[in-house]
């Protein structure tokens, strides 16, 4: 059922401007045009009719250029009835119909100017001892009906906004009523547009097969209320005189407006935040726990001063948008189910101990709202920090790392060097961490660091004599809720010479870094994919992959590959909350005939065609394209497999689970097939924020300390 829309559509009541120009010579013959009814009803006893009309100038690009004064040597009208008399004509016509002692009766008047037929009323009339019927342009039983929330439409309480279906759910009906000031209920009455109990301006009907809207001029709608039952009688005119008329009887859907929960206290066991390199300056997403798992998300923006390290104090709303629409409440812990936050207003405020003070409140679209006044440490803000400001020189007495399979005929080398022992994935209080992600044509036997000058690539080309933006990084661990980065900038480069490497760094703020160490370079390879074959699954037969509860993650990027299919991302995680257990990625292609829907059947493809999925390949390590994998801590740690044939199939299910059917082949010629079944996660279906896409997913392990 449609019908819940319908009313945002209702209430966006365009506004019209008619320039006026000076009258032009006409270039054509004058028109007429019908005012009044097309079809005229009288009882049985007669009655006088008046028909009216207007004449105007029409130019030669069928535009009204002026108007002219009708009189009676223009217009003439005929009618052959006997019992249609007494047709006087002027600005208007006036006519008689005679009482009627007979059968019901029809005829028609004709009116002309110039010679020119220019329009026909009907007239009817009801025989004796029976009242006219109405005759109706539309005249439609209604079947399903149910009201909008008031505050959906920005409406108070004492409005209603409701809807109606047929049947079919072929010809929807929308109306505004409005009730008295202390009204929460709709009551019984006749609501008229000449009270503007109607909002008749409000009021449409959309027909899908054929399509048409039909806008009215006026109308009354006669309520009857029985209980929780309702009868709505309903009678529209539009500007050409044509009648609508609607009925339904039935319980009205969300009549009773929902109770809007009470305020509650917030207390967020920790606040972090976090920003893309890709966002706006100044944009932060402020993340609230409610426990160690689940967060509320507000997605802020510095309007005062933007920076990269943290909000300027001051205060932050929906209303100036420096809470942005993109902040995220979670509603249910129990699901993670997750709304849209609809309003907040909060001051932030910078101590002098290095905390924060957020107080104020934020609310979700269900109306959940929360009252915040917390003090505390915003993990991801960068204020200063003990450590010595501006340049650095440091020398690392570690040095660790891995070998990947890279792309365009280059080599992956990832490697960390430190004033601790790096093992694992936990970071050493007072420690400071510089990672490097470089790439080189030259494959070393044994593994090292190959010799050479490589330069810092703000693009992630994975081109030789390079290493990349985004796993490459420094840090010092001032604490545990204090990290001090160190980011990279363009003009960065490092230099590896036999057992040496001296790494000369510009950082984001312009300060310079100077990392040296001296000794063994030897690397160990990655546990991940890549046979001298060319193949990348590591897989030793057929797999068969039967999952239930899983977590699927849906971002739509619109036509981010061509100009004629649609993309979604989606990943589907076992165990979406440690990022381990299985895992599919699938890169969908195809004419998508929603943002919030990716159903569909998708065969293998690696040429961006409709209704594919992109096979999988190996990109610097990471995985592009379509997976399988088993993964530990966001990490490829088991078997993966590169989807490359055969069909994917999603269905979404009434309740919003996914039902995902898989018929696939590896890059060996394994079979992958089975069924997963997952829930979206809370509510994540969405349209990427980010400006650009994230084309790669995964990355085989690398220490990923922060």
């Amino acid at each position: 059922m449609r019908i819940k829309h319908l009313l945002y559509l209702l209430l966006a009541l365009p506004l019209a401007f008619v320039a006026c120009n000076d009258p032009e010579e006409p270039t054509a013959q004058p028109v007429i045009t019908l005012t009044s009814e097309a079809t005229m009803q009288f009882p049985a006893e007669g009655g006088e009719g008046v028909i009216t009309y207007i004449g105007e100038i029409i130019g030669e690009s069928n535009e009204v250029t002026g108007n002219f004064p009708v009189s009676g040597v223009l217009v003439k009208a005929y009618c052959d009835a006997e019992w249609v008399t007494d047709l006087v004509i002027g600005e208007n016509i006036k006519f008689t119909v005679l009482a009627n002692d007979g059968d019901a009766r029809e005829t028609e008047i004709d009116v002309q100017h110039g010679g020119i037929d220019a329009f026909k009323v009907v007239v009817k009339q009801a025989a004796k001892g029976e009242d006219p019927k109405p005759e109706y342009a539309m005249d439609v039983e209604l079947a399903a009906a149910a009201r909008i929330p008031s505050d959906e439409v920005e409406l108070t309480d004492n409005f209603f906004a409701l809807a109606f279906a047929d049947d079919a759910e072929n010809i929807e009906v929308g109306i505004v009523l409005k009730g008295a000031e202390s009204d929460t209920i709709l009551k019984a009455g006749d609501y008229t547009s000449d009270a503007e109990t109607l909002l008749v301006d409000a009021c449409e009907v959309f027909v899908s097969e054929p399509a048409a809207q039909y806008t009215f001029t006026e109308g009354v709608v006669a309520v009857a209320v029985d209980g929780d039952n309702y009868t709505f009688d309903m009678e529209f005119a539009d500007d050409k005189g044509n009648l609508y008329h609607f009925t339904y009887e039935g319980t009205v859907l969300d009549m009773v407006p929902a109770e809007k929960p009470a305020p509650e206290a917030f207390v967020p066991v920790k606040v972090e935040a976090y920003r893309a390199d890709t966002w706006d300056l100044g944009n932060f997403e402020l993340d609230l726990y409610i426990d160690e798992e689940n967060y509320h998300s507000l997605d802020m923006q510095d309007l005062v001063a933007p920076n990269d390290k943290y909000l300027t104090a001051g205060h932050y709303s929906m209303e100036d948008g420096s809470v942005t629409s993109w902040s995220n409440f979670v509603y249910n812990i129990e699901t993670g189910e997750g709304a849209y936050i609809v309003a907040a207003e909060l001051d932030l405020t910078h101590n002098e101990d290095g905390t924060s003070t957020l107080k104020g409140y934020f609310e979700s679209e269900y109306g959940q709202r929360l009252n915040i006044d917390w003090t505390g440490v915003i993990a991801g803000f960068i204020f200063g920090s003990s450590e010595p400001a501006g340049d650095k020189e440091f020398t690392a007495s570690f040095f660790g790392g891995e070998y990947y399979e890279g792309s365009y005929n280059n080599h992956n080398y990832y490697f960390v060097l430190s004033d601790t022992v790096v093992d694992g994935s936990t970071s050493t209080e007072g420690a400071t961490y510089y990672y490097f992600d470089i790439y080189a044509d030259e494959l070393t036997d044994p593994l090292r660091v190959p010799n050479g000058v490589y330069t810092y690539d703000t693009t992630d080309s994975g081109a030789s004599g390079t290493f990349s933006s985004y796993y490459s990084y420094g840090f010092y661990a001032a604490g545990a809720e204090a990290t001090v980065w160190y980011l990279y900038a363009e003009g960065s480069k490092v230099t590896v010479s036999d057992n040496k490497i001296v790494a000369e760094l510009i950082l984001e703020d312009g300060s310079k870094h100077t990392v040296t160490y001296e000794g063994d370079l030897s690397l160990t390879a990655s546990s991940g994919g890549g046979d001298g074959d060319g193949s990348y699954s590591t897989l030793t037969g057929d797999l068969e992959v039967n999952l239930n509860g899983a977590t699927i993650i849906a971002d739509y990027y619109g036509q981010y590959y061509n100009d004629y299919t649609d993309n979604y991302y989606v990943s589907i995680y076992e165990d979406l909350e440690n990022g381990s257990g299985k895992y599919f990625v699938f890169d969908l292609l195809a004419d998508f005939a929603t943002a919030v829907d990716y159903s569909g059947t998708f065969s293998a493809s690696d040429y961006f065609e409709s209704n594919t999925f992109l096979t999988g390949y190996l990109d610097s390590g990471y995985l592009t394209g379509s997976w399988y994998a088993e993964i530990e801590g966001g990490y490829v740690s088991g078997n993966m497999a590169p989807l490359v044939g055969g069909t994917i199939n999603i269905t979404i299910n009434d309740d919003g689970s996914n039902t995902i059917t898989l018929d696939c082949v590896d890059d060996l010629g394994y079979k992958i097939t089975g069924t997963v079944n997952a829930m979206p996660y809370a509510g994540a279906l969405s349209v990427s924020k980010d400006t650009t896409k994230p084309y790669k997913s995964l990355k085989l392990q690398k220490s990923d300390i922060r």
